[in-house]
Formats: structure tokens, C-alpha cells, sequence
């Protein structure tokens, strides 16, 4: 069994719906300096710009060039995830995400889309996928 995350640019239309629904889904109210698994970035088609909100679709290239180790793929799920034990900071998966959304704590260490692995145990769709009206982010099993 595995899940895949798509994102369609053509479809978003800068809602942050999404954006917002990751924080909630991962932080709670009295936590501080909190980010998104999602990013924000400008996209500009034939004289029109808009903002759209990527997220990761576990390609797996920031596990391909991880030296640690900390990166590897879910069995159950099929996502990629992190080890923050394992992180030694060195920033080669940062660099290779072609959406550009690893993050790192406060300690250096990864810290990225999990694909809502808790909500998919409870039977619930990952909570980016659940807000997108627009149809922009999908999953399939």
C-alpha cells in the first residue's frame, strides 16, 4: 500500500487554505515560530502573477542524497520521512527539493511534510488535501 500527494499550480489559487490547515494540523495555539511543511512562492503566466502553495509530494530525491541516513521511505505509507535523530544538518536535502520545503528546528535538524501519517492512522485524509477546494492538492492510495 502506498499514498501519493499531487499538487496541481494550475488549479491553486492562493487560498493559503492549505497553508494554514498544515500548521493546525501539526502545532498547536501556544507554540511559537511555527512553519509551514507548505511554502509560498510567486508564479507568473502569460502577464498574470499569482501565489501558490506548494507542498511536498514525497519524491524521495532529499532521501536519494541524505548521508545519515535521516531520510528514508514509510513502508506502510509510501511517504518520505525524516529522522531528526539522525540529522546531522547538513543541508544536502534542502538543496535538492525541487518544491523547496525542508525545513529545519531550532537544532538544525529536518523537519518536513509527514504526508499527516497520524490523520491517515485515524482513517482521515491528510489535512491539506481535506481544505483544497480548488482540487489543487489530491491524493490517492
Amino acid at each position: 500500500m502506498g499514498y501519493k500527494l499531487k499538487f496541481d499550480k494550475t488549479k491553486c489559487v492562493g487560498c493559503y487554505a492549505c497553508h494554514s490547515a498544515c500548521l493546525d494540523a501539526h502545532y498547536g495555539a501556544e507554540e511559537e515560530a511555527v512553519k509551514s511543511f507548505r511554502t509560498i512562492q510567486k508564479v507568473r503566466e502569460d502577464e498574470f502573477e499569482k501565489n501558490i502553495c506548494p507542498g511536498c509530494i514525497h519524491c524521495g530525491q532529499c532521501m536519494q542524497v541524505c548521508p545519515a541516513g535521516a531520510i528514508y521511505k514509510d513502508e506502510k505509507t509510501g511517504y518520505i520521512l525524516g529522522d531528526k535523530d539522525k540529522c546531522t544538518s547538513c543541508g544536502a536535502c534542502a538543496k535538492v527539493c525541487p518544491i523547496q520545503v525542508i525545513r529545519y528546528d531550532r537544532k538544525g535538524r529536518i523537519e518536513k511534510c509527514d504526508g499527516c501519517i497520524g490523520r491517515l492512522s485515524e482513517g482521515r485524509k491528510p489535512a491539506c488535501v481535506g481544505v483544497c477546494l480548488m482540487g489543487a492538492i489530491t491524493w490517492e492510495e
